[in-house]
């Protein structure tokens, strides 16, 4: 199936499709660098109001996920590459949508990665973060090969979030999610 067929098929609840999502994230990654052909603006707008509608419906569903860091990833961009007041508002009023939304949620998890992640230094890598998020078909022990600590050859390997605790639950978490809507842009 190529990618204009897999783009055709909509799933039954309206979420976009895996291979979607990475056509997605290919974007907000060449806009976060600087280098995207399209219309940014109107891209992170889009991602914006995507997040407001996802907030609104109540429950966080895995798509509140990757709104919120597709937010993170590219609104920087609408703030201080290119600024615009009226998409930096926007931005700014859909993360605080999901810090009002998600702010008081409580959760098993000692840590998140929004307590420690310096977003400066670390947006390079939540590309992968957003591309595990949008394959939710890849099985446990996938999951658990990123995450396991010991697969990591040094310390600040196995300590960091994007390699040695990477895990979709974590990183979906209303709690984070609501902590780096608290911290952008950071």
């Amino acid at each position: 199936m190529t990618n204009a067929e897999t783009a055709q098929e909509r799933r039954d609840d309206g979420r976009l499709t895996p291979a979607e999502w990475d056509d997605l994230i290919g974007e907000w990654d060449e806009i976060r660098h600087g280098y995207y052909l399209g219309d940014a603006p109107s891209t992170v707008l889009k991602c914006a109001k995507s997040l407001e509608a996802s907030v609104a419906a109540g429950t966080p569903t895995p798509d509140t996920a990757m709104w919120t860091l597709g937010l993170v990833l590219t609104g920087p961009y609408v703030i201080y590459a290119r600024p615009d007041a009226a998409a930096e508002a926007r931005v700014m009023e859909a993360m605080g949508a999901v810090e009002r939304a998600l702010g008081q949620a409580s959760c098993a998890h000692e840590e998140h990665p929004c307590d420690d992640a310096p977003l400066d230094e670390e947006l390079d890598n939540f590309r992968y973060v957003l591309e595990m998020l949008a394959h939710p078909e890849r099985d446990a022990d996938h999951e658990a090969t990123l995450a396991d600590e010991e697969n990591w050859p040094d310390e600040e390997g196995a300590q960091s979030w994007f390699e040695g605790r990477m895990t979709r639950e974590i990183w979906s978490c209303p709690a984070n999610l609501a902590g780096f809507a608290r911290a952008f842009p950071g």
